[in-house]
């Protein structure tokens, strides 16, 4: 059970006293109007987050993404950045099942075209690093070599 306590605090005009109640308060501390209204206006602003959150999020399961391939697009570009080649291929076969299962021919030539550049690509990085690797190779054998 809490502790409640009553507390008269009289200000010190002679003609009139100013009271203030205190009937209960956490632990020990006592807050003052302005730290309460701080910590009020601070909790409306979370829950109106959280409710503007939630109406996002609601409208977002309402809704089916209009464009899917250009979602899939921008995933796809922002996997091939960080040299992620197979994942961006498989957001792209994805997406172009998807477009097969719709019938949407002109995203499924657009998706197309986009795998054989991202392949190529993936292609072209790892025989720059074949090249890399077998240089660094034919120096250790190379100093192998000399050093004999």
């Amino acid at each position: 059970m809490p502790f409640f306590l009553k507390f008269t605090i009289v200000s010190g005009n002679a003609g009139m006293a100013k009271k203030n109640h205190f009937a209960d308060f956490d632990d020990d501390a006592v807050l003052d109007k302005k730290t309460k209204r701080r910590m009020q206006r601070a909790l409306d602003r979370e829950e109106q987050q959280a409710r503007q959150q939630e109406q996002v999020a609601e409208q977002e399961r309402v809704e089916e993404p209009v464009d899917t391939v250009s979602a899939a697009m921008s995933k796809a570009s922002l996997l091939c950045q960080e040299s992620r080649w197979r994942e961006a291929l498989l957001v792209y076969r994805t997406a172009i099942a998807e477009a097969e299962e719709h019938g949407d021919e002109d995203s499924l030539l657009m998706l197309q075209m986009a795998v054989q550049k991202v392949e190529m690509s993936w292609r072209r990085q790892i025989a720059a690093a074949f090249l890399v690797k077998s240089k660094e190779m034919l120096k250790k054998e190379y100093l192998l070599d000399v050093g004999e």
